[in-house]
């Protein structure tokens, strides 16, 4: 008898309805961006980020679900998600008034419904927002307390779920499961020992390329939104000259920029990312953070381009070298977590950063044209020699 033959691997791409699913981030993003787009204020800023990383939990619940189940994913399940995100969506630009309640059940429902889908005793190691849903208690209470105080509320819920992400390891969240279910067959409502039931837990990973494809597209969609603002500010302008096309195309260039970095020296969006190095839960958690940054940045940019012929207001012109400093230091971080040398990063991860800073500061005595032209070489430094190298994965 012959030694069967290796099954080659399928390589998993992203499916019509997943595909379809993300349509509505396209709607998502720009409501969000608007929301900046209007008010650049520290109150407003903090709001966006805490709006847009709900928003994007809730997105990547079931962007977990369809890379778990595949073709298994059931279609009314990512309908009712998108549903779901369409109502949060619309909830933005009323998010001061009676909407905020909208976007609260929307958001609590989503979380529930993302952990519910997976079947009995799956624990979903690379997602532990699957299984913990401590931070959606927060929003819940948020729905009786008036503002400022709910947007705290909101802020506290966010950062439990970002603390989950970063330190609950696939091994911790196995742990957990595995005690929870100890206590409940102990539980003599259940039972108690010696029932005769055996219940056993059944650990889950995603699929790390299709994983990576998706986070890249989500990434190409604000990218794409980027580009909206940037036309609509130019075909908003009383006046196309010289100074209308070097601002627009430079613009334009950031963008390209950032995808070059993320997307062809990069993984999943994430430039300086290399593949299986670092825990999935942390790739979330990191282009979380980066799309947040890139969002922030299309908001910025339109402004940058309605300015063309005058003074950027100081509020966008650090939004503007903000973004891009955040984005930058992502990409530090990045490099820092798959092992790149000490070399690169002085010599382009930490100008990166630092440069943005600096023409913050000195940004006031810049035309609109050098900063954002300074603000492409920026990112263009930090993607033009992309570190070598880098840890064995864990």
């Amino acid at each position: 008898m012959t030694a069967a033959e290796p099954v080659e691997a399928v390589e998993r791409h992203a499916s019509w309805k997943e595909l379809f699913f993300d349509l509505v981030v396209v709607a998502g993003i720009g409501q969000l961006a608007h929301l900046l787009h209007e008010d650049m204020g520290s109150t407003t800023l903090g709001l966006y980020a805490v709006l847009y990383l709900a928003f994007w939990i809730s997105w990547a619940g079931f962007a977990v679900y369809g890379n778990i189940a595949g073709d298994d994913a059931r279609t009314r399940v990512l309908i009712t998600a998108m549903i779901g995100l369409a109502v949060m969506a619309a909830a933005v630009p009323g998010i001061h008034g009676a909407r905020a309640a909208a976007f609260v059940v929307a958001y609590v429902v989503l979380r529930w419904l993302a952990g519910a889908v997976f079947s009995r005793g799956k624990v979903v190691l690379d997602w532990p927002l699957a299984q913990y849903g401590l931070g959606a208690v927060p929003w819940l209470v948020s729905l009786w307390v008036a503002a400022p105080a709910r947007y705290w509320l909101w802020a506290a819920g966010i950062v439990i779920d970002l603390v989950v992400l970063l330190t609950a390891s696939s091994a911790r969240t196995m742990q957990n499961a595995e005690e929870k279910l100890a206590r409940a067959q102990a539980s003599p409502r259940r039972g108690g020992p010696g029932n005769g039931r055996t219940f056993v837990l059944e650990g889950a990973h995603t699929q790390e390329e299709h994983l990576a494809e998706r986070l890249g597209l989500f990434v190409i969609i604000v990218l794409g939104e980027g580009l909206i603002q940037i036309i609509d500010a130019a075909a908003g302008s009383e006046e196309w000259d010289r100074s209308t096309a070097v601002v627009a195309l430079g613009a334009f260039a950031l963008l390209a920029s950032v995808w070059a970095a993320g997307l062809l020296h990069g993984i999943a969006g994430i430039p300086q990312l290399k593949p299986h190095v670092v825990a999935p839960r942390i790739v979330m958690l990191l282009h979380a953070l980066l799309t947040g940054a890139l969002a922030a940045l299309a908001a910025a940019l339109g402004i940058a381009v309605e300015h063309t012929h005058g003074d950027l207001p100081v509020d966008a012109r650090a939004l503007l070298c903000a973004a891009v400093a955040a984005y930058c230091a992502i990409g530090v971080v990045t490099a820092i977590l798959v092992g790149t040398s000490r070399a690169w990063l002085l010599v382009r991860g930490v100008p990166s950063v630092v440069v943005p800073v600096v023409l913050l500061l000195v940004g006031s005595s810049l035309s609109v044209a050098v900063l954002v032209w300074a603000l492409v070489a920026v990112v263009v430094w930090l993607a033009l020699q992309p570190p070598e190298g880098g840890r064995r994965p864990r």
